[in-house]
């Protein structure tokens, strides 16, 4: 299946100026795009002109030469007791989903052979390091997942990196944000004023989607041709979790309220649904001991 690449361009030249309402044809069919995008994939692949490629490369270098320091160094910034939501995550802590979850494992089973993703055998092998770009609340039930954020020593560098890309990709998940809740018949601000969980907010009409790390054959030659350029052979990602503020609720947004399916995502603090989710990939409660 090849994804469409929505350029933002577009949008951002006007999203200032008018509201969804007030869009040229254009503009809402592009907006109608990127929700039916989500609709049917769960995925969605953009262009924002403001995120330049120097910013990623400035960040996936800082993050290789943290990643290759020895593990005693790295296990310095693990916080178990903060369900791992800030400073990192070693390697065989988290247990992915789709080896805990029996519905999304009928799921996998019933789609065609062609296209099953490979079943994980046991806990992630990856690293991962949390840090939380923007403000955090002064008051909410949910300390754990609001907590002061971790800097490894000896990376001076570390917050204005981080928080350069970070902010960046949020501004884009914004973006995408207001365009999906046009798209989606909603106000331009339905998403954006809470943030999203935009399975939970469309009533399952937006089912989220999951992700396979895949090894290709472009894989294997880039490990190679790393391998002789003396190159960090860590692979970086920048991913980015935009979760809607852990003290609101949760709930289907206008017409959505309406679908056969809202009984099924009943109001619910976004906070005690992600620790739900920490719950069930083994970061919530896990006591860090190896």
């Amino acid at each position: 299946m090849e994804l469409p690449v929505i350029d933002l361009a577009p949008y951002l030249a006007f999203c200032d100026e008018f509201s969804g309402d007030e869009l040229d044809p254009q503009l809402k069919s592009l907006c109608s795009e990127v929700s039916k995008t989500l609709t049917e994939t769960g995925a969605l692949l953009v262009k924002d002109p403001r995120c330049p490629a120097k910013d990623n490369d400035r960040f996936i270098d800082m993050m290789e030469k943290y990643f290759e320091q020895p593990d005693q160094f790295k296990r310095q910034q693990e916080r178990p007791h903060l369900h791992y939501q800030v400073g990192v995550t070693p390697e065989g802590v988290e247990v992915p989903r789709s080896l805990v979850d029996e519905e999304m494992q009928e799921k996998l089973r019933a789609m065609p052979k062609e296209y099953q993703p490979s079943t994980p055998t046991g806990p992630d092998p990856k690293w991962r390091y949390m840090w939380r770009v923007g403000p955090r609340p002064s008051n909410t039930r949910f300390q754990e997942l609001n907590s002061e954020p971790v800097i490894p020593e000896g990376f001076p560098e570390w917050k204005d990196t981080m928080d350069l890309w970070g902010y960046k990709m949020i501004a884009a998940i914004e973006a995408v944000a207001e365009m999906a809740a046009i798209g989606f018949g909603l106000s331009k601000q339905a998403f954006t004023s809470l943030m999203k969980q935009i399975e939970w907010l469309t009533a399952g009409d937006c089912i989220a989607g999951m992700h396979e790390v895949v090894v290709t054959n472009r894989t294997i030659e880039a490990i190679k041709v790393a391998n002789q350029q003396n190159r960090s052979l860590w692979r970086v990602s920048s991913t980015l979790f935009a979760h809607i503020a852990s003290d609101a609720v949760l709930k289907p947004l206008g017409h959505f309220a309406e679908s056969p399916l809202a009984a099924k995502y009943p109001p619910t603090c976004a906070g005690e649904f992600v620790e739900q989710e920490l719950s069930v990939i083994n970061l919530k409660g896990n006591t860090g001991e190896p």
